[in-house]
């Protein structure tokens, strides 16, 4: 609720729209905790808790650089918020290696001054393809070249797409040239026999350790990027009949 007014049905999503511009800006709890002056734990409770005050709200609303009325706004534009680009818009951005290098460090939460320091972008360029991020819609480039992420949170690439095509021949096969044995590698390789009622189980669960990744991963873009590694994670699950085995099957 809103501490000291009357509890509105609308405080819910004053809430997930603050959730959404504290994303689309890189701004973590413990940023919005060092802002306002409290813990983190106790920014993690105020949000899902959903209780605020209006005095913290607006404080809030100073670190996102945006008012109240642009707040309330927000819920209704993440309903018009990018979900899918055509066909063309994804081969616009896998024709070019450092276009597709610049869309992808970004909607990873890279920010333009972070570019510009570890990559051997000019200025000129680097805002180049931040502009045509823009025009299609997947950020919008802010004054002193601030990046917000335009996307809904349902976002995906085509299905089949030139985007996921690229991931599966440049990263996917290359990711699983490895045997695992670092202090931080983990591999497990499984199967069975499973029912559709398992495999949706399954499904769910992936779903779900899906998002925690991506929460934590959000909650470690306050740490300076000499404090943080590269990693790569890969959930996948499909019904598989290993060709080992299948020439051995009776027919």
């Amino acid at each position: 609720m809103l501490i000291g007014v009357p509890i509105l049905p609308q405080v819910h999503s004053i809430f997930v729209a603050l959730k959404t511009e504290l994303k689309s800006r890189g701004v973590t709890y413990l940023g919005v905790a060092n802002h306002i002056g409290l813990t983190e734990a106790s920014v993690k409770r105020m949000f899902s808790q959903e209780e605020i005050s209006l005095k913290r709200l607006d404080s809030i609303c100073q670190l996102l650089e945006i008012d109240l009325s642009q707040l309330t706004r927000t819920n209704d534009a993440d309903t018009r918020a990018l979900k899918l680009l055509t066909e063309a818009q994804e081969l616009e951005i896998v024709s070019d290696e450092r276009q597709f290098a610049v869309s992808f460090l970004v909607l990873n939460g890279w920010t333009y001054d972070e570019l510009l320091k570890y990559f051997d972008f000019s200025e000129h360029e680097l805002i180049q393809r931040l502009a045509k991020l823009d025009k299609l819609k997947l950020i919008e480039l802010l004054p002193r070249n601030r990046i917000k992420l335009r996307v809904a949170p349902n976002f995906t690439w085509r299905k089949k797409g030139p985007i996921k095509t690229f991931f599966a021949t440049h990263f996917q096969s290359r990711f699983m040239e490895n045997q695992f044995e670092g202090e931080h590698d983990f591999l497990r390789f499984m199967s069975g026999m499973y029912s559709p009622l398992t495999c949706s189980i399954i499904q769910k669960k992936l779903h779900d350790l899906a998002a925690e990744i991506d929460q934590l991963n959000q909650q470690d873009r306050d740490l300076p990027l000499e404090q943080r590694v590269p990693f790569a994670v890969l959930l996948a699950i499909r019904p598989w009949h290993a060709e080992f085995f299948e020439k051995m099957r009776k027919h």
